[in-house]
């Protein structure tokens, strides 16, 4: 069965006040989400305080954070914090962990050896939080007999998440659960999920033993063309976050607008927002969900006739002027019919 999860990018719920999130988390329970994750973008409010105002608001829904990276913070504190949430959550915790991006530049931080970063964060993390003592030595990190005195009771499955070809292929050798990021059409996601299967393959991993989850950007409002409105600034960031890398826009037939890139190149994250509207609609169509309700049922549908994936990750977006109360109700009605249609003509009669 389909696993739906709900995500935030930061930008959508700055307006969310601490006071109001667990209402938030609540809201996500009730919809009937299998997860709500939380976004860790630097200079936004953070991860982990906000997981754990949702443990005390919530009773069953997974409580997700991502991304967390091998830069910004130690591995070990990682795993310590996510340890902590989890024991509030009786266990009801997962984590993904990337290459990080945004903010890391504003804090002097410089990325090498991404994908061998990430996949000793990703290691670290695990076997801290499984009891182990760790010893690692990377260029951005190190960590001598170092050990969680608090484990968790129960195994807590982590992601890594990426939208390039090297991390995946690295994620489908190393990881129980990827996310391919930012590939709304079926070719898209079919394109990355072959990478991750490969590396799979290559490290004598069958395809049951990994979960799959395509996170798109999402942005639904009964205007379409305010839906793809929606989506501008968050394409401009993620083209921000992957810069210089451009091989997932060119491996989808697509470049860059160069007046765009010569914003991206001056590495000014605040001057994406007055330069969103260069951001071509094929990109949109490309990287995002965008449309109607009934728009975004049939998107989601034709990814998961075309490509065997085990989950689903709605990234919510919102469209000019709307309120998250709107995004809301307008998203709930989409997992409800693509539930249905999902379920088969048996069960919708």
């Amino acid at each position: 069965m389909t696993g739906f999860h709900l995500g935030f990018p930061s930008h959508s719920v700055a307006d969310v006040h601490m006071s109001d999130w667990g209402d938030l988390a609540a809201e996500a329970e009730r919809m009937g989400f299998d997860a709500l994750w939380h976004s860790n973008e630097r200079f936004f409010r953070d991860m982990f305080v906000r997981m754990t105002v949702s443990a005390t608001r919530t009773t069953s829904i997974t409580l997700g954070g991502a991304v967390a990276d091998g830069y910004a913070a130690n591995p070990a504190l990682t795993a310590q914090t996510l340890a902590t949430v989890s024991e509030l959550a009786d266990g009801r915790v997962t984590l993904a962990v990337g290459a990080g991006g945004s903010g890391l530049p504003m804090m002097g931080l410089s990325r090498s050896a991404v994908t061998e970063t990430t996949r000793a964060a990703y290691e670290s993390i695990a076997g801290l939080l499984a009891g182990e003592t760790v010893t690692r030595q990377t260029a951005a990190f190190t960590l001598r007999a170092a050990n969680l005195k608090i484990v968790p009771d129960q195994h807590l499955p982590l992601w890594i998440a990426s939208r390039g070809r090297r991390m995946l292929e690295m994620a489908g050798g190393a990881a129980e659960g990827v996310m391919i990021a930012s590939q709304a059409s079926p070719a898209g996601l079919a394109r990355s999920l072959s990478h991750v299967l490969r590396g799979a393959a290559a490290h004598g991993r069958g395809d049951a033993a990994l979960r799959t989850m395509a996170r798109v950007d999402t942005c639904v409002h009964t205007d379409a063309e305010r839906a793809r409105e929606g989506c501008r600034l968050m394409v401009a960031k993620l083209l921000w976050m992957s810069f210089p890398d451009r091989r997932f826009v060119t491996d989808a037939g697509l470049s860059v607008p160069e007046e765009l890139e010569e914003i991206i190149a001056t590495r000014n994250y605040d001057a994406l927002e007055a330069v969103a509207d260069l951001v071509p609609d094929s990109m949109i169509d490309t990287f995002c969900w965008a449309g109607t309700p009934d728009q975004l049922v049939d998107r989601v549908s034709a990814v998961l006739d075309e490509v065997e994936v085990t989950d689903i990750g709605f990234w919510l977006l919102r469209a000019p002027g709307q309120s998250l109360r709107e995004a809301l109700a307008l998203l709930a009605q989409t997992l409800t019919e693509l539930r249905r249609r999902l379920s088969g003509p048996e069960t919708a009669q």
